[in-house]
């Protein structure tokens, strides 16, 4: 009967990834939509949409750091356990203070934050890149406490196994931004980007996603009440609950706080390659985007899912379902992200012609390589990125901050040496000629910053620190665990974990070089719909690919972590 419950439980959890990855992927879609247009509509002017990514993370960090990272990870475990032992009226109140606190506390971060930027705008003096992005920081600081907000929200629904809505709730922000770009280029440039203001277009843009923030918040609130969980603002602090979750979040946040550092450096590092090499910061966001579909669609989801199923295992003492758990959280990563990091490697330069190249190519050759190279390098270390999302999950659920923020020490001192070192070593490839990817050759003078990798540089370190990363953190969770574990079934799920690395590891590789082939055998047109054709063809044949391959080795994952091929085959 526990293989019975444990077997349906796995099923829930697979099934709900799969829930999460789709909405999540609506999401990307969007997000993939608004960078697109934004890069459209400020074609003319790429040192604005330099300057507005660049303002739009500054909030994010914060963002990261209180909501969506180490405070969501310190309060669901804390929430799952009052809400089992005490019900549902002390879990709201829990819930209501911390999100009292967080308010306070983000709020007052806000006003800092926009005071400071405001303050530093009026030195600025003539220089317009800069000026601009202050003041957009300024402008979109009050978005950070309203992220936060949602985030804490989100996770309350999460605890409730309720994924749907947390992981929906980022679209809201997506439209936002669409709505923004609608209103500038019909309501302010009356359909003539030749009309555009490019300070009051991003000014304009920035409210639009303020709003979308204060919606994605508010409709996380109204969940949480039709699930009987009803939260109110509370000046009153006391609630046992509410210290705990402090005292797990201070070494959560440090570790935490210490990957985004390395994000931040990657962006300082970025923009002032800019200064010499304009579109930097530009060509390193756009690899960022596209390597993200992936990990957020799965990766995430994954994580996400797993978070409290392993929290749930872990407070009730049950060493080997973690174990177990974290092993099939680990194997369907690897399934579901393996093979979308060969795809994305082979099709790196069409993806990106056809979402950036427009016919008269002001998205150039060049920029294309540029792009296209830091895709290549970001994507190349998914699985990585991916791991990693999910041992820092056990180890949280297992209560352990500490070894996490000591890897994560180490691990900004490590990405910003090979950062230093990285974007001063020259491009073999580009010394070459890069029409390996490109097809044409290209003078010298197509490159501003030389020949060198340049922010190419910052996407190889991100991928080497996070192979380093993993495997210092799966080597500290081995310490932890294997004790507690009976040899045989030790080796067993280990035995699972390696066959699938194997065999998944040599299906993505076939992959990765058949849909190099497919797309290579279209000959490149800076039509649109050809555009189209070299990238949709492939896609559709690699995919034929994976699942005949998939058949003839075979992959048992396939039927695992598939539950239409598992109850087609009459498996449950």
């Amino acid at each position: 009967m526990s293989n019975l419950r444990e077997n349906r439980a796995a099923a829930g959890e697979i099934g709900a990834t799969w829930r999460v990855s789709l909405l999540i992927l609506t999401s990307r879609l969007l997000g993939f939509a608004r960078l697109v247009l934004f890069i459209h509509l400020f074609a003319g002017y790429r040192w604005v949409s330099d300057a507005f990514i660049f303002a739009f993370r500054i909030p994010n960090l914060f963002r990261n750091l209180l909501g969506e990272g180490a405070l969501s990870a310190s309060f669901i475990p804390v929430f799952m356990r009052t809400r089992l032992k005490s019900g549902d009226e002390s879990a709201a109140g829990l819930g209501s203070a911390v999100l009292s606190a967080l308010g306070l506390v983000g709020g007052a971060l806000a006003a800092l934050g926009a005071g400071l930027a405001l303050a530093l705008e009026s030195l600025a003096g003539d220089d317009a890149k800069t000026a601009l992005a202050l003041r957009l920081i300024a402008l979109l600081f009050p978005f950070m406490p309203l992220v936060c907000l949602a985030a804490i929200l989100g996770g309350m629904l999460q605890s409730l196994r309720r994924f749907a809505l947390p992981a929906a709730a980022s679209i809201i922000i997506n439209l936002g931004f669409l709505a923004g770009f609608a209103q500038v280029y019909w309501g302010q440039c009356g359909g003539n980007l030749e009309n555009l203001d490019p300070g009051r277009a991003t000014g304009s843009i920035a409210l639009f996603v303020l709003g979308a923030g204060l919606v994605e918040a508010l409709v996380q609130w109204l969940a949480l009440a039709r699930a009987g969980i009803r939260l109110a603002p509370s000046l009153s602090f006391a609630h046992p609950g509410l210290r705990e979750t402090a005292t797990a979040f201070f070494p959560a946040a440090l570790g935490l706080g210490l990957v985004q550092v390395n994000a931040f450096f990657d962006s300082l590092i970025a923009g002032w390659l800019s200064l010499s090499d304009p579109g930097a910061v530009t060509y390193l966001e756009i690899g960022v985007r596209f390597m993200q579909l992936p990990l957020g669609v799965f990766g995430a989801a994954i994580a996400a899912v797993y978070f409290p199923a392993l929290t749930a295992s872990a407070a009730l003492g049950e060493k080997e379902l973690f174990f177990e758990r974290l092993i099939r959280a680990a194997r369907m990563s690897m399934f579901l992200i393996l093979p979308s990091s060969a795809l994305l490697v082979a099709m790196a330069d069409p993806v990106i012609r056809l979402a950036y190249q427009r016919p008269d190519l002001a998205f150039d050759h060049a920029a294309v390589y540029r792009a296209s190279l830091a895709l290549i390098l970001y994507s190349g270390g998914l699985i990585f990125y991916s791991f990693r999302q999910i041992l820092v999950r056990a180890f949280y659920a297992l209560g352990d901050y500490s070894f996490p923020v000591k890897t994560s020490a180490a691990m900004v001192i490590l990405n910003l040496a090979l950062n230093l070192i990285l974007i001063h070593c020259p491009d073999p490839h580009r010394l070459w000629n890069p029409s390996y990817f490109l097809g044409w050759n290209l003078a010298p003078g197509s490159f501003p910053g030389g020949n060198r990798l340049g922010e190419a540089g910052l996407a190889l370190s991100t991928l080497l620190t996070a192979a380093v990363d993993c495997a210092v953190l799966g080597l500290g969770l081995r310490k932890r665990l294997f004790p507690g574990l009976s040899a045989k079934f030790r080796s067993g799920e280990l035995a699972r974990l390696l066959h699938t690395a194997l065999r998944l590891a040599a299906t993505s590789l076939a992959l990765g070089i058949m849909t190099w082939l497919y797309r290579n055998s279209i000959p490149y047109d800076p039509g649109f719909i050809l555009l189209l054709e070299r990238v949709a063809v492939p896609g559709l044949l690699a995919l034929g690919t994976f699942y005949l391959i998939g058949i003839i080795l075979p992959l048992p994952e396939m039927e695992e972590f598939i539950p239409w091929l598992r109850k087609r085959n009459g498996r449950h």
